[in-house]
């Protein structure tokens, strides 16, 4: 099953994977494309990754609003050229390319409170969205996945325990879902029904992250009626996972299956071998891999060939930091030599 083929709105994945959006930290300290980057895009649609989603791009026009200095940006229509690098080899090998597009808010390199913003400049970083959208579309993105999760500014907007506004962005699970929802209606209206729009949610959006399951259920729904084809799940709590623990999120992937099972879902978590894989596709529509692919790019022609079974990932959470200390997304190397010009000490 892992390697048939599967919708996503009106395009047709060659295989069940989904390369989950994951900061490479390869980027241009001017939001641009790197060579880099465009040669990590290759190594994967070339290892037959299906669908392929960029690490998020700032949807904001300044570049002060990234989350780090090396995010790239598409907040402007200068960006589109550099961009279109991106789906270009990645279609050279029959892949799919969905720009994930996402506003860093509260994580940002200067963080926004957004209960301290007016209407209008919701309203406005609404627009942002669309027009970033717009851009990936120039760009020769095939769709895009709208970043509603790991506490970035939408997954704040739609947590009740954070969200304290009293306009229509506010107050409620109706309003608190507004903003994401008004993205997606733009999208859908500017871009046409021919261009996928896909979501990252967290499976809990309260700050116990228990019993709200109603939300991520309310969510999705609300989502999907907007125009959203597919919902991938994830949550915050990965890192404090058990080395041992797998498909960390699939019980709440069922939940939301059995509520919902006209909708359209992908798994990312705890999904580190072929069996894993497996398990999450009686769930899920696809499965996506985030840590399995920084440590081995080729997992999924190796699996295909039966040269493994298991990923040789080790659940160290290493590649959360040692990208600016050693110069590695993985503790099993190489060193890049981009990460090291970006964050070599002078």
């Amino acid at each position: 099953m892992i390697l048939t083929s599967a919708p996503i709105g009106k395009l047709k994945a060659k295989n069940r994977i989904i390369r989950s959006a994951t900061n490479d930290h390869l980027g241009n300290p001017d939001g641009t494309v790197s060579d880099a980057e465009i040669d990590m895009y290759e190594t994967l649609a070339r290892n037959e990754i299906g669908t392929i989603i960029t690490g998020h791009l700032s949807v904001s026009p300044n570049l002060d609003y990234r989350a780090d200095e090396m995010q790239l940006c598409i907040g402007d229509d200068k960006y589109i050229e550099g961009l279109s690098r991106i789906p270009e080899i990645i279609h050279k090998f029959d892949s799919i390319a969905i720009a994930q597009l996402s506003h860093a808010g509260p994580k940002g390199l200067h963080p926004i409170d957004f209960n301290q913003l007016s209407t209008d400049e919701m309203e406005k970083i609404r627009d942002w969205f669309v027009e970033a959208a717009a851009r990936a579309q120039k760009a020769g993105f095939d769709g895009v996945q709208i970043h509603i999760a790991h506490w970035y500014l939408l997954q704040a907007v739609v947590n009740p325990d954070l969200n304290q506004r009293k306009d229509k962005y506010g107050g409620s699970k109706e309003d608190d879902i507004r903003l994401p929802v008004e993205i997606v209606e733009g999208i859908s209206q500017r871009c046409g029904e021919d261009f996928p729009i896909l979501v990252k949610m967290n499976v809990h959006n309260t700050l116990e992250g228990i019993d709200d399951d109603d939300l991520i259920e309310y969510y999705s729904d609300r989502l999907h009626q907007s125009g959203v084809v597919l919902v991938e799940l994830s949550g915050t709590d990965f890192t404090r996972k058990d080395r041992k623990a797998e498909l960390y999120y699939i019980e709440e992937a069922r939940k939301l299956k059995n509520a919902l099972p006209m909708l359209p879902m992908s798994l990312v978590g705890g999904i580190f071998s072929k069996e894993t894989i497996e398990k999450a596709l009686e769930v899920t529509e696809f499965t996506s891999l985030s840590r399995t692919l920084l440590t081995q790019p080729d997992f999924l022609t190796k699996i295909r060939n039966g040269e493994i079974d298991k990923s040789r990932c080790i659940h160290c959470n290493k590649c959360f930091e040692i990208f600016a200390t050693k110069y590695e997304r993985c503790v099993f190397g190489p060193v890049i030599h981009k990460l090291e010009e970006n964050f070599q000490k002078n």
